[in-house]
C-alpha cells in the first residue's frame, strides 16, 4: 500500500505542473472573453463550451460513440498491420528494399485527398473513417517497430549465432524484446494520430461523429459546439494515450523507463 501511495504521489507531482498551467490558461481565456465581451460565435468562453454539453440537439452520446468506434478501429488496425509489416520487412531484406520506399511514397500523400476515394470504395459509414485513420497512424507504427527489430545489439546476435540459435529463436529472444520500447513509442504516436485520422475522415465521409458536428457547427456559427467537440476529441486522445502508457508500465516497465530516459 505504501508503495502504491508513493507511485500515486509521484504521478501527481509529475503531472501537476502541466495541469496547473492548463487551468491557468483556461482561467485567462474565460476572463479575457468576459473583459473584452467577445461575441460567442467568434470565440466562446470555456464556460460556454461546457454549457453546450447540456444541449440535447447535439446528440453528444451518439456522436461521441461514433468517433470512439472509429478511433478504436483505426488504432487497432494500424497497430496490428504496422507490427506485422515491420516483422516481414525486417525478416526479409528484399522486402525492406522494396516495400519501405513504397511506404515512404504513400506517407507523402495528403491523406485527406484520399478520403473521397475511400468514400467511393467503402460508402458512407464508419469504415472510411477507420481506413483514413489507419492510413495516417500506420506509417509511424511500421517505422518504429522496424527500427527496434533491426537495431538489436550485434554482440548479442553474434553470441546467439555461436550457440546455433535458428532465425526464429534470434527473432523471439533478441530482436523482439529489443523492439518493445520502439513498439510502445509507435503505439503512443498511434494513439494520437488515430484520433486525428478518424476525425479527418468524419470531415469528409460521415454524417455522425464529433468531426461531423464540427463541420455543422462551422456552417451554423455554433462555435461553442465546435469547442466542446474539440474538448471531447482531446480527452479521447489523452485517455487512449494514457491507456498505452499504463499497459507499458504493466507489461514492460523497463521499456517505460527507457523511453522516459530518452
Amino acid at each position: 500500500m505504501e508503495r502504491q501511495g508513493g507511485r500515486l504521489a509521484a504521478a501527481i507531482g509529475y503531472y501537476l505542473p502541466s495541469a496547473l498551467v492548463m487551468l491557468g490558461l483556461l482561467a485567462a481565456w474565460q476572463l479575457a472573453v468576459e473583459f473584452w465581451q467577445v461575441k460567442e460565435y467568434i470565440l466562446p468562453s470555456p464556460w460556454a463550451a461546457l454549457k453546450a454539453f447540456a444541449r440535447p440537439n447535439y446528440q453528444w452520446t451518439a456522436n461521441f460513440l461514433a468517433t470512439l468506434y472509429a478511433v478504436i478501429g483505426a488504432f487497432a488496425l494500424s497497430a496490428v498491420l504496422g507490427i506485422a509489416l515491420a516483422v516481414l520487412i525486417v525478416w526479409n531484406d528484399l522486402l525492406m528494399r522494396t516495400v519501405m520506399p513504397l511506404l515512404v511514397l504513400f506517407n507523402t500523400l495528403p491523406k485527406i485527398a484520399l478520403a473521397p476515394l475511400f468514400v467511393i470504395w467503402l460508402g458512407y459509414g464508419i469504415w472510411p473513417n477507420i481506413v483514413i485513420g489507419t492510413t495516417i497512424a500506420f506509417f509511424p507504427m511500421v517505422v518504429n517497430t522496424a527500427v527496434g527489430l533491426a537495431q538489436a545489439e550485434p554482440e548479442m546476435l553474434d553470441l546467439v549465432r555461436t550457440l546455433r540459435a535458428n532465425r526464429w529463436q534470434v527473432f523471439a529472444k533478441i530482436r523482439f524484446p529489443n523492439a518493445v520500447p520502439y513498439i510502445f513509442t509507435g503505439l503512443k504516436l498511434n494513439a494520437t494520430m488515430s484520433v486525428i485520422g478518424a476525425v479527418v475522415g468524419e470531415f469528409v465521409a460521415s454524417e455522425r461523429g464529433l468531426g461531423a458536428l464540427i463541420i455543422s457547427g462551422g456552417v451554423t456559427l455554433e462555435t461553442a459546439s465546435i469547442f466542446a467537440s474539440l474538448l471531447l476529441i482531446s480527452a479521447l486522445g489523452l485517455v487512449l494515450y494514457g491507456i498505452v502508457v499504463a499497459i507499458e508500465q504493466l507489461v514492460a516497465p523497463w521499456a517505460h523507463r527507457e523511453n522516459a530516459a530518452h
